[in-house]
Order: structure tokens, then sequence, then C-alpha cells
């Protein structure tokens, strides 16, 4: 999207203000020099017009040359003296001052219709005033006096520049105050109002905003925190009917992946229920069998050998059905107290006279003042085997073998197992403890070891983790209650 550039508003305002101003000005300037130079044209000309006609009134009775010459000599001592131009009643030139200029049609106008008048020079630079000679009350004459209006027109251009002046002066005031007032009023709230929208973009909704001002400015002030309660009140709103939904999403996964795994141990235990009732009948023969077998063929090596390996096949399809049977249905946990110092150490001596431990470095740590556990002890023996065997198969080349203990969040104890092998694949994680799913060579694992440890560490009330990256070694935590869990004793109902 193309922004397209914009005046701020102060500036907008300011501008608007100044073309006003300047409007104004020119409409002003314009009303005052056109009435003052009205004003004082016509001042001058009524005053060149009285001027003549006192010169007029005091000429004698006959005109002479002294006279004329006091004539002369008060016209030369007006400031603004031009011309002046005497003619009798036939036009003839009777007394001539500074004046060149012949008759004018005026002039005659005047001797044969007498007034007193007085107009403008073309160049409107005089003003030229006319009167009649009256003599007994017959024209005998008339008279011309132009007076120079150089002076009024400096006098306004002077009152021009003065005001122009003055209007500088008072355009830069208006402008300042104007612009001070305004950002005051205006654009100094309106910018704290356009950051508070920012952050409202941003998410947060805990600004309130205060605009002092006109009532305007401060309703809108008023009108944006009610808006912005009513987002943060419908933005609540939408982040818990989301929570709640999330939390129904979370609720409907379990509930399903326990549909599914209820579906998986009802299959599996059939099969175990199946497997137990047809493989077990003739398995025990097979095994009781091959124990008469081997006693009688004792001194004949290489026939033991068979009935040997007979047996361990047969033993082996044995604890595998009571695998099965055993993820499929739990048996009902017998509770006791346990001393997690006492149970460890006794596993570890166990485990260390049975050689399992051979090629490893292992290390027991054990914190002081651990709560007792209140659980099954075989069943925890089962799991923690289970741990401990799988982190030695996955170290057959040797390593290190760290089994601890330390207490966990209230009462709850946390039972670590941790080897340095290979690790477990990130996309292998996501399924260790499923049934049936293994990672070693086809004969040498069932895929139930883990499956039945997790089933058995929920039937406490516990929690079982894994921590794994490849080529950095595997840590299985278990999180135990301290207390007995109430759904354990009826683990299998």
């Amino acid at each position: 999207m193309i922004s397209r550039f914009r005046f701020n508003l102060t500036f907008a305002i300011l501008a608007s203000l100044a073309a006003l101003l300047l409007l104004t000005w020119i409409l002003l300037s314009i009303i005052s020099f056109k009435t003052a130079e009205k004003d004082l044209l016509s001042a001058r000309s009524a005053h060149a017009a009285s001027m003549l006609n006192l010169i007029l009134a005091t000429l004698p009775e006959t005109i002479d040359g002294a006279g004329m010459s006091r004539v002369a000599a008060a016209l030369k001592g007006e400031e603004d003296f031009a011309s002046f131009l005497l003619v009798n009643h036939r036009g003839d030139t009777l007394f001539r001052l500074s004046d060149e200029r012949a008759l004018d049609a005026t002039l005659a106008g005047i001797l044969k219709q007498p007034a007193t008048t007085s107009q403008f020079s073309p160049a409107g630079n005089q003003v030229l005033a006319y009167a009649p000679l009256l003599r007994n009350g017959k024209v005998a004459g008339a008279a011309r006096l132009a007076l120079s209006l150089d002076r009024d027109h400096a006098r306004l251009a002077r009152t021009r520049t003065l005001f122009l002046g003055y209007f500088i002066l008072d355009f830069i005031l208006l402008l300042g105050l104007g612009a001070f007032m305004l950002r005051r009023i205006i654009v100094a709230p309106l910018e704290r109002l356009l950051k508070a929208t920012e952050r409202v973009i941003d998410g947060d909704y805990s600004h309130q905003v205060q605009l002092p001002g006109c009532s305007e400015i401060s309703g809108l002030a008023d009108s944006f925190n009610v808006m912005q309660m009513t987002l943060k009140e419908r933005r609540d709103e939408v982040e818990g009917h989301l929570h709640s939904l999330e939390q129904a999403n979370r609720a409907l996964q379990e509930a399903r992946l326990e549909t599914l795994r209820s579906e998986k141990m009802a299959s599996v235990g059939l099969l175990a229920a199946g497997m137990a009732h047809e493989i077990g009948t003739p398995l025990a023969g097979i095994i009781g069998y091959s124990g008469i077998l081997a006693e009688e063929l004792a001194e004949d090596a290489e026939k033991s050998d068979f009935l040997r390996r007979i047996a361990d096949d047969a033993n082996r399809i044995d604890r595998l059905v009571k695998d099965l049977l055993n993820y499929a249905r739990p048996v009902k946990p017998e509770i006791e107290q346990i001393d997690v110092k006492e149970f460890l150490e006794d596993l570890c001596d166990m485990l260390e006279r049975q050689g399992l431990f051979k090629r490893l470095e292992t290390q027991l740590t054990i914190a002081a003042g651990l709560p007792p556990l209140y659980l099954d002890r075989h069943q925890l023996l089962q799991v923690v085997m289970n741990l401990v065997m799988n982190a030695r198969d996955a170290m057959p080349d040797g390593g290190t073998l760290a089994i601890a203990a330390c207490a966990g969040d209230g009462e709850s104890v946390l039972l670590e197992v941790t080897d340095s092998g290979a690790g477990i694949l990130p996309e292998h994680s996501e399924k260790i403890f499923e049934p049936f799913f293994t990672t070693k060579e086809p004969g040498k694992g069932t895929g139930l070891g883990l499956a039945i440890s997790a089933r058995l560490v929920e039937s406490f009330g516990g929690r079982i983790e894994l921590e794994s990256r490849p080529g950095q070694g595997t840590k299985f935590r278990l999180r135990l209650p301290g207390v007995a869990h109430e759904t354990a004793v009826g683990a299998g109902d």
C-alpha cells in the first residue's frame, strides 16, 4: 500500500490561519489605503479651493504689480505650491506664476458659468483648484491654483510601509501564539492519544488516557478509554474461550489416546489370554518333557545341548506370555513403605553380584532426607530393573551408568537412570513407551519392557520422562509420589 504524503495538523491549521490573515490584511489594506487616500486628497482639494478663494478675495479692485507681488509672495510661502494663473473675462492672462500651461477647458468654463471647483492632474501629482474673479456680481476673470501632492503621496507611502511592518509583526505574533495554543489545546492531546492507540495496537490495554482541555478533547479521551476497556474485555473473553477450547482439545486428545490405548489393551489382553490358554498347556508339556529327556540324556553332550536350547526357547515364550498378561492386566499391588536409599543400594548390590555391570562405570547418588515411598516393591523393582537393563544394553562396549535419587516437588521423589550410550532418535522418542516398539535387533527385545514400566509408574500416580539426544546418552526420570496413590490399589481391578 502506497503511503501518501500528508501535512501534520499544526502545519495545516497554521497555513490556513496564515492564508486567512493574509487575505484579511489585503482586503483591509485596500479599504484602508483607498479610504485614507480619498480622505487626504479630498482635504487637499478643499484646501486648494479655500486658498484660491482667499487669494481672489484679497485682490484689489485694480490689479497692479504691487498687489500681484503680494500674491506671489504669499503663494511662494505655501510649501506645496506648484503654479498660479489669473485671466480676465476674455481669457487673457493677467498674472502667471510658475505656470506655463495655457487656458484650459475647465478655466474657460468657469468664465461662462462661475463656480468654484477642483480636480486632479492627469498624472495624479497635483490638485487643480478653479474659482471665478467677481466684481460687482459680474465675472471679471478666473484663476487656477495648482498644489503639489508629492508630500501627500510620500505620507501615504510611509503609512503603507508602517502598516506593512505592523502587519508582519502582528502576523508573526499571531502565528506564534496560535501555534503555542494549538499545540497545547489540540496537537499535544492528539499526540498522546496517538501513542496510546499504538500501545493498543501492540496489545497493551492498561494505559488510561487523561486529556485536559476542551470538552470535545476530553470526550474523545473518555470514548477512547471506554473503547480500550471494551477491547480488553473482548480480548479476555476470546482468550478465555481459546483457553477453554485448548483444554477441551487436550481433553479430547487424551480421551482419544486413552480410548486407543484401552482398545489396544483389550486386544493385548485377549491375545494374552488366548495365548496363555492355547500355548500354556503344550508349552508346559514341552518344558516338562525336555527336562525329563535332559536327565536321561545327560551323558550325551550334543543332545543335552539341543534339549537346553529347547528349554530356553520355551521359557522365553513363557516369559513373553507372562509379559503380555502383566501389561494387559497388572496384578493387584501390595503397598508397603519403601526406603529409597535402602532400595537402591540393595538393587545395585544384586545387579553387581549377577555381573550385569561388567565393563560399566556405575555411579549411585542418593540425596539425604528423602521421604519414604508407599508402593509395591516388586513392581518398582521391575520398573527400575527395566530401565537399568535398557541402559546396559545401550552401552555394549562399556560406558557410564548413573543412578540418582533426589527430592522433587512437595513429597515426591525423583529417580533418574542415565547412560552414556548412543541416545535415541527424536522420531523414536515419541514411540518409546508404546507396546511392541523396540529399537533392538529382532529376537533381543519384545518391545514391552518400557510399555509395562510406563503403565506401572502411572498406576503409582507418578510420571516417567525421557531426555535423550543422539550421541549424548539417555536419561529416564521417574517422578514418584511420596504418599500412597489411591488408584494404585485398584490397578489390577
